[in-house]
């Protein structure tokens, strides 16, 4: 066991997704550490890029192939705020525009896979962090190169077709409401947003029906 490993096996497992499994050191920084065998320098090349550009990313500490150290942002995230402050839900919606407008104004850097402009292509309010300082966009595993109203698309079609308690459904109109009164309108990309949505990972029946129903009324 690697001098790196002791210290992450006494943190603090934080979450695990499809390719990755999130820890809390004890010296308080993050690690995350690949399950699948994707190189993880490259994502923490593209955060350094970001945070060099002014765009709000956890600070990166160390990487090797199978282990991204980085800053820990202490906060709530996106999601949970529109849930517990439906209240909040309208200036939610717009926070996250605003981060999709700074998206705008990076320039995509030659190391990406792609042609055109920078794309998160997961940039939902599950991967934003309300930090101390303000928001901080993580999880920059998807991100490559193509139409930015996708990217725009995806955020949309995320929360559309998310499964929620019917009492916060009009926190969920709100915040969509305010998201695309400032992200601009995106309906000519949402059938290549549902696509890539689909093919991302298995989706069940429920909303590969609900996709198939929203791309039907924006294509016509």
């Amino acid at each position: 066991m690697t001098s790196s490993m002791r210290i992450v096996a006494q943190g603090q497992h934080l979450a695990s997704g499809r390719e990755s499994d999130v820890y809390l050191r004890p010296d308080g920084l993050l690690v995350k550490r690949t399950r699948t065998g994707r190189d993880l320098r490259a994502e923490a090349a593209l955060m350094q890029y970001l945070a060099g550009h002014g765009m709000p990313v956890p600070r990166v500490h160390d990487v090797t192939p199978d282990e991204l150290v980085m800053e820990y942002v202490p906060g709530p995230r996106m999601s949970s705020e529109v849930g517990a402050k439906p209240w909040r839900a309208g200036s939610l919606g717009r926070t996250l525009a605003a981060l999709h407008r700074r998206l705008d104004d990076v320039p995509a850097p030659d190391f990406l896979d792609g042609d055109g402009d920078l794309l998160h292509l997961d940039l939902h309010p599950g991967n934003v962090v309300m930090g101390p300082d303000g928001p901080v966009v993580l999880d920059w595993a998807c991100a490559t190169r193509g139409d930015r109203k996708v990217d725009v698309a995806l955020s949309w079609l995320t929360m559309a077709v998310a499964k929620l308690r019917p009492s916060r459904r009009l926190a969920r109109w709100r915040f969509l409401k305010a998201f695309l009164a400032d992200a601009g309108n995106v309906a000519e990309a949402i059938p290549e947003a549902a696509e890539i949505r689909l093919a991302r990972h298995d989706r069940d029946a429920d909303e590969r029906e609900a996709l198939r129903k929203l791309v039907e009324h924006y294509q016509h």
